[in-house]
């Protein structure tokens, strides 16, 4: 009985270890690479705020978030984000082919989002980040990429990251 235990153990961990490699290779294949001049590029959000990305994460850690209307994982992952901005944490979504800015607008009301965010009606910013998919989370400090991640995302695993960030940045 005992051996077997061991043995499942070892299958676990083996297994859980196998899929953190695999996540680690994904989300390293799917980074995308910040466009020439990015940190200093003036931008203006829905909200009528005005920075750029080098004032935004200037010590501290901005979450930079791509994201659809139309995606699927968005729906769970945006409320992940909004949680995140509700408790300090500096967030900029970019609105990938939502439709207008009064489109982006209203679905970000409709479902309680407050985190300031870009209309890229037509993406080109996404296009001129590299991104490949939905959503993507980018953590950025002092104008640099410094950690970013695809898919699903947890509030304690994007804490952690924050967190990571904040002390080796």
């Amino acid at each position: 009985m005992k051996t077997k235990l061991i043995y499942w153990a070892k299958q676990i961990a083996q297994t859980l270890f196998m899929l953190l490699i695999i996540s680690v290779a994904i989300d390293y294949w799917r980074k995308p690479s910040a466009p020439m001049n990015a940190a200093n590029a003036p931008f203006t959000t829905l909200q009528q705020t005005q920075s750029t990305l080098a004032k935004s994460s200037d010590n501290q850690t901005l979450v930079l978030y791509f994201w659809g209307s139309w995606c699927g994982i968005c729906k769970h992952t945006s409320p992940v984000i909004n949680d995140l901005h509700a408790d300090g944490v500096p967030v900029l979504g970019v609105a990938l082919r939502s439709g207008s800015l009064h489109n982006v607008s209203d679905y970000l009301q409709q479902n309680h989002l407050a985190f300031d965010t870009i209309n890229d009606e037509h993406g080109e910013l996404s296009q001129a980040w590299g991104i490949k998919v939905t959503p993507t989370i980018v953590l950025i400090r002092n104008g640099k990429v410094v950690h970013s991640t695809t898919g699903l995302a947890s509030y304690w695993g994007l804490k952690a990251r924050i967190a990571l960030a904040n002390v080796l940045n």
